[in-house]
C-alpha cells in the first residue's frame, strides 16, 4: 500500500476521531488524534511544533504499524508540510463532510462555540479541500456502515 499516512480531515464533530480510531483497530493500523499534540504559543509557532509533533508521532507508529491514520483538520499549508514530510513513506488525505445540523446532533455533545466553530470550518472548506482523494459524507449512513465506507476507501488506496 503506497500510502502509509492517511490523515481525516475535516470540521469539528464530523467524527474524524471516532472513525479513524475505529477504521485503524478494524486494518491494524495506529491511529493519532492530531489534537493530542497540539502546541500552545503563538500561532505560527504552535502550527509548526503541532505539525513537528505530528510527523514523529507519524514516524515512530510507522515502525510497527504498515499505515497510520491521523485524525487533523487540514489547512493547505499543513498539507504541503505534511505531503513534503512524508513524500517517501506516502501519504493520502480523506475528507469527512457532514450537514452543521448533522453535527449539532451527533452523540458527542458539542458546546455552542465548537458548534460555531464546525460551521465556520465547513464554510472554509474542511472536509472538502482540493488536495483530499476523496471526501465521505459522514451523515448519509449511520456509524457502522460509515466505517465500513472509510474502511473500503483506505483499502482502496493501495
Amino acid at each position: 500500500m503506497p500510502a502509509q499516512v492517511i490523515f481525516l480531515d475535516g470540521p469539528i464533530g464530523v467524527g474524524k476521531t471516532s472513525l479513524g480510531r475505529a477504521a485503524a483497530q478494524t486494518l491494524g493500523w495506529a491511529f493519532i488524534d492530531g489534537d493530542d499534540h497540539s502546541a500552545e504559543g503563538p500561532w505560527l509557532r504552535s502550527i509548526l511544533r503541532t505539525s513537528r509533533a505530528i510527523a514523529e508521532a507519524c514516524r515512530q507508529a510507522l515502525e510497527t504499524h504498515p499505515a497510520v491514520i491521523v485524525a487533523y483538520p487540514l489547512r493547505p499549508t499543513d498539507w504541503r508540510f505534511y505531503r513534503a514530510t512524508f513524500a517517501a513513506e506516502g501519504v493520502a488525505c480523506l475528507g469527512l463532510t457532514a450537514s452543521a445540523k448533522a453535527i449539532a446532533n451527533r452523540a458527542r455533545a458539542l458546546s455552542p462555540e465548537e458548534i460555531a466553530r464546525s460551521a465556520e470550518m465547513t464554510a472554509q472548506g474542511y472536509g472538502q479541500r482540493s488536495f483530499a482523494t476523496l471526501t465521505l459524507p459522514t451523515d448519509a449512513a449511520d456509524f457502522q456502515i460509515t466505517c465500513e465506507t472509510l474502511i473500503k476507501a483506505l483499502k482502496s488506496l493501495g
